[in-house]
């Protein structure tokens, strides 16, 4: 096996959790966003950052 698929799924798997734990201080599905951020990783950061900024021009704070 190649050693940059080992990488590659760590990274994803790390990106996982961080979009976990960002989703959850926000109000939002925890294991939803770990799977999505685990499979989609580019993607669904990008569209996690949209939603807090959006989140964040409303006017609603981190429920952290």
């Amino acid at each position: 096996m190649e050693p940059g698929y080992a990488s590659i799924g760590y990274v994803n798997f790390l990106f996982g959790i961080y979009c976990a734990t960002w989703a959850k201080s926000s109000g939002r599905s925890a294991w939803g966003w770990f799977f999505l951020g685990f499979f989609f990783a580019p993607i669904t950061g990008i569209f996690l950052a949209s939603m807090h900024a959006g989140d964040v021009r409303a006017g609603q704070p981190d429920k952290a």
